[in-house]
C-alpha cells in the first residue's frame, strides 16, 4: 500500500480525541455521557469520524495479516504460523488478537491478494489490485468493499485480458467511492462475471445446483439444526412462503388448531418473538399446512413467483432471467421452464429494463402497475435499503394531491417506512437517465445535495463496457 497508513490512522485518531474533548467542553465525563449531551450535528460528525479512524485501523490490521499469512505459506521454509504451533496465519491471528478465526482468515486472504509481490531477483512489484489497494490504504473503502470487489476480479480474471481487469478494478472503486453505497456495489459485483464468461451462465448454475442440500443435525439438548442451501429456482419459493407470513406489515401469530386468536393487540405475549424466531415459526407453520393438505397426492404449487427477462432471453432462451426478491441470477432456459411448470408471473422487459407502460387516472396503482413497478425497480429505491418488492408501496412521485397521475412513469418502490419519510420529511424525487436521486429537505441536509437511490438489476444496466 502506497499511503503511509498508520501515519493517517495517527493524525486521524489524535483528530478524533480533540473532537472527544471538544464535547465534553473541558469536563471530565466519559465519552458516552460527552455523546448524551452534544448536539445532533456535532454527534453525527463524530460517528462519521470515527468511522474513518475504524476504516484507517482495519486497513493497517488488513496489511499485517496479509504478510503474515504470506509468511506462513507453506512454500516458504519453515512458515511463521507453524513455527508457533499453530495450524494457520488465521489461527496464529485470532490466538494473538482474540478475533474469531473466521474473520481473521477474510482480512488475512484480503491482505495476502493486496499486498505488493516479490519479484524473481527479489525486486518489489506492485500489488495485483493496485486501485483497492491503494483506496483502502487511504481510508475511503471499507475493507468488506474491497473484499468484495477482489472477489469480482479474481472471478472474472480468468475470462479477461489484463487492460479488462484494470479497467473493472477502475470502474468498481470509482463507484464505491463517488456513487454506489455497499447494496448497489453487491448488486454490480453480482452481475459482472456473467459478462466475461463465453459459456455463459449455463455452467455456473448447473454449479450451484450440484451444491444444494438440505442438512440436519441433533444437538445435545434435543434441539435440531437444520442447515440448507437452495439455487435461486429454488431459494424463491421458500422465501415468497416465509414472507407472506413474516412481511412487516403482516401481524401474525400462529395457534394450534381449534385455538382462538383473541385480542392480539392486549396479549402480554404480542410479537415478542425476534426475527428469527419469526422465520423459523413461519417455516414450521408452512410445514403443518402442507401435511394437513396432503391428501397422499402432493403436487403443484399455491405461492406466485414473478419472473423478470428480458425479451430476447424470452423468446431465445439464451441469457439470464432473475426472480423477483432473489438475488441470484438464473439462466433464460431456467426461466422457460418455471414459466411453463409453475404458478409464474412472467414479466418481459426490453433491452434496457423497462416494462411496457401502464397508465391510470386512479388514485391508487393497479396490480398489474406494481408488479411492472417491480420489474423495473427491484425493490425500496431508497439509497441503502434492501427491501424486496413484496414489503413496498406504489409510492406517486409528483403527489396525488398536486395533480401527479396514477402511472409507472409517475410511480416508484418504497418499503413502508421510507415511503412515510419521503411523503412526510418533505424530500423530493427526480429521474435521471432512470436512476432516481433523493434531495433531503433544508433541515436534513443544509446544502440539500441529491443522494442515488434505486438499485441496478438488468444486464444492460451493469458492468463497464467489454
Amino acid at each position: 500500500m502506497g499511503t503511509d497508513t498508520v501515519a493517517l490512522l495517527a493524525e486521524q485518531a489524535a483528530l478524533l480525541s480533540t473532537r472527544g474533548q471538544t464535547l465534553s467542553a473541558g469536563n471530565p465525563s466519559t465519552l458516552v455521557e460527552s455523546l448524551m449531551g452534544s448536539a445532533d450535528t456535532d454527534l453525527l460528525a463524530f460517528a462519521e469520524h470515527a468511522a474513518q479512524v475504524v476504516r484507517l485501523a482495519e486497513a493497517a490490521f488488513i496489511a499485517a495479516a496479509g504478510e503474515v499469512a504470506r509468511r506462513s505459506e507453506r512454500t516458504v521454509p519453515d512458515p511463521l504460523s507453524r513455527r508457533l504451533g499453530e495450524k494457520s496465519a488465521a489461527a496464529l491471528l485470532a490466538k494473538r488478537t482474540g478475533a474469531a478465526e473466521v474473520d481473521v482468515a477474510v482480512q488475512a486472504r484480503l491482505g495476502l491478494a493486496l499486498s505488493p509481490r516479490e519479484g524473481l531477483t527479489g525486486e518489489i512489484l506492485p500489488s495485483y489490485y493496485p486501485s483497492v489497494s491503494q483506496a483502502l490504504a487511504d481510508g475511503e473503502l471499507p475493507a468488506r468493499s474491497a473484499a468484495v470487489i477482489v472477489r469480482t476480479l479474481v472471478a472474472i480474471a480468468p475470462n479477461a485480458s489484463l487492460e479488462q481487469l484494470e479497467g473493472v478494478e477502475d470502474f468498481l472503486v470509482d463507484g464505491a467511492l463517488q456513487e454506489w453505497d455497499a447494496v448497489m456495489l453487491a448488486d454490480v459485483c453480482r452481475a459482472l462475471p456473467g459478462r466475461f464468461d463465453p459459456d455463459g451462465i449455463e455452467p455456473r448454475e448447473a454449479a450451484r445446483r450440484a451444491r444444494r442440500a438440505w442438512r440436519e443435525r441433533e444437538l445435545e439438548d434435543g434441539s435440531v439444526r437444520f442447515t440448507a442451501e437452495a439455487p435461486p429456482e429454488q431459494a424463491a419459493f421458500v422465501r415468497a412462503a416465509m414472507d407472506a407470513r413474516t412481511a412487516p406489515r403482516r401481524q401474525v401469530r400462529f395457534t394450534e388448531v381449534g385455538e382462538e386468536e383473541g385480542d392480539l393487540e392486549s396479549a402480554p405475549e404480542y410479537d415478542s418473538r425476534t426475527w428469527e424466531q419469526k422465520r423459523l415459526d413461519a417455516f414450521v407453520d408452512i410445514m403443518r399446512e402442507s401435511l394437513s393438505a396432503d391428501d397422499g397426492e402432493m403436487g403443484g404449487v399455491d405461492t406466485t413467483l414473478v419472473l423478470h427477462m428480458i425479451d430476447e432471453a424470452y423468446s431465445t432462451g439464451v441469457g439470464e432471467a432473475w426472480i423477483e426478491g432473489v438475488d441470484g441470477l438464473i439462466s433464460a432456459r431456467t426461466g422457460q421452464h418455471l414459466a411453463s411448470s409453475a404458478n409464474v408471473v412472467t414479466v418481459v422487459l426490453d433491452c434496457e429494463g423497462q416494462p411496457l407502460w401502464l397508465g391510470t387516472t386512479r388514485r391508487f396503482f393497479t396490480r398489474a402497475q406494481r408488479r411492472a413497478m417491480a420489474a423495473r425497480d427491484g425493490g425500496c429505491q431508497w439509497p441503502g435499503c434492501t427491501a424486496p418488492p413484496r414489503w413496498c408501496d406504489a409510492a406517486h412521485i409528483i403527489p396525488w394531491s398536486q395533480g401527479g397521475r396514477t402511472d409507472i412513469e409517475n410511480g416508484i418502490l418504497l418499503c413502508h417506512f421510507h415511503h412515510r419519510r419521503f411523503d412526510e420529511d418533505g424530500w423530493t424525487l427526480t429521474i435521471t437517465n432512470g436512476v432516481p436521486w433523493f434531495t433531503p429537505p433544508r433541515h436534513l441536509d443544509a446544502s440539500r445535495t441529491p443522494r442515488r437511490g434505486g438499485r441496478r438489476r438488468t444486464p444492460a444496466d451493469l458492468g463497464p463496457p467489454i
